[in-house]
């Protein structure tokens, strides 16, 4: 029985790694130390619900679920197809999601703050017009606020049905 245990250890293990490489990328391993090494202050302590959530491998039935739930938003979806590139490195875009992810969470103050400056330098420079000429524009607070209660409902929702340790009512 020991040798099952161990194997199943073995072979959960590396699918976890294949899969973080895949979602992460080939900086994964990089960022992860930077993120879990690097002394100060944090934005979230480490008991903090939005961690736990955030660090359970349901992250990526929520995200895809986030995903699906924004793209129902006309404007949202007009700015991701014109400005994002997801069809043509939609690994990439993965990546640079789940890293922005990862410093905010988990990383440093300095480093959360960094991430989020970068963001909304890029999204200042996103504007455009619907098929339909509906303008748009990707630092707009509605269209943002509809893609964060997008994500914490989606993330939070497949913690609570498949996460390993789903929050109670405190969390």
């Amino acid at each position: 029985m020991a040798s099952e245990t161990t194997t199943v250890q073995r072979i959960r293990r590396q699918a976890g790694e294949a899969v973080f490489l895949r979602v992460a990328g080939p900086d994964g391993p990089e960022n992860r130390a930077r993120i879990h090494t690097t002394p100060g202050p944090r934005w979230f302590a480490p008991e903090r619900p939005v961690r736990r959530v955030h660090g359970d491998a349901s992250m990526f039935i929520g995200g895809l679920a986030a995903l699906l739930l924004q793209s129902l938003h006309p404007l949202a979806m007009a700015a991701v197809a014109a400005h994002s590139g997801y069809r043509g490195d939609p690994w990439g875009r993965l990546h640079r999601t789940s890293t922005f992810l990862a410093f905010t969470t988990f990383g440093t103050s300095a480093d959360a703050e960094a991430a989020v400056a970068h963001v909304r330098e890029v999204h200042g420079r996103i504007r455009g017009r619907t098929a339909d000429g509906v303008p748009y524009r990707a630092d707009d607070p509605e269209l943002l606020t509809w893609v964060h209660i997008a994500e914490a409902e989606c993330f939070l929702r497949a913690h609570q049905r498949y996460g390993r340790r789903p929050l109670d009512s405190a969390g």
